[in-house]
């Protein structure tokens, strides 16, 4: 496997080799930053270039599209090689997201749906929390999460993906629901990336960190 940087992603359970690019960035205010459950998660986004805002505003409730989620993960992650796109049929070599989705079927974390991506459309949490399964590299589970009421909703083909993300502490759902076809916010899934990488290091040298998950180096 070919990278430009290598770094780590540590936690207690798991090392992962991975490769952080455009993280580390400043951090900037914005008017509707909310003042709830998502904030810490969206700042440290924020803090780390996984999001960005527009205008003055990070925009918290808007819906991820697929070709958005891309990009957060290939930054988070670091990724750099780009996968050839000559087979999809939804994408072309001048739009914005293209290098970027070539990076995400690279490192395996989208497949597509027959010929087409659906860069544009808005991605569904069991989609958004399959690409994060892939990313971390858990694999499928056969064992079926306790203490919700609405699996039978998940897809076949995203079940073992959900079910480890589950699993592993990484996503609890809310009020006993994965709600897997719902489609997810900038908040929401900010608050996912944030249980999974609790902090990053970008700097050489020795550091002394207290970190309950994963850390990206």
């Amino acid at each position: 496997m070919s990278r430009k940087w290598m770094a780590l992603v540590l936690s207690v359970a798991m090392v992962i080799t991975m490769v952080p690019f455009g993280a580390f960035a400043e951090t900037t205010t914005f008017s509707d930053m909310p003042g709830n459950w998502s904030t810490q998660a969206l700042q440290s986004a924020v803090d780390n270039g996984l999001l960005t805002g527009y205008d003055g505003k990070i925009m918290p409730n808007e819906k991820l599209t697929r070709a958005q989620m891309a990009t957060i993960v290939n930054r988070a992650f670091g990724a750099v090689n780009q996968a050839s796109l000559t087979g999809f049929t939804d994408v072309v070599s001048t739009d914005w997201f293209y290098p970027e989705m070539a990076k995400a079927v690279a490192m395996g974390t989208f497949q597509g749906s027959g010929n087409k991506l659906n860069p544009n459309a808005p991605i569904t949490r069991e989609e958004a929390f399959a690409v994060v399964a892939r990313a971390l590299n858990l694999g499928a589970s056969e064992t079926v999460p306790s203490g919700y009421t609405d699996l039978g909703t998940i897809s076949d083909w995203s079940k073992g993906e959900v079910y480890s993300l589950v699993n592993n502490g990484y996503i609890k759902g809310s009020n006993g629901m994965l709600n897997a076809k719902g489609h997810i916010t900038r908040a929401e899934f900010a608050q996912v990336m944030f249980n999974v990488i609790k902090d990053y290091v970008s700097t050489a040298g020795e550091h002394t960190l207290t970190i309950n998950g994963n850390l990206i180096i």
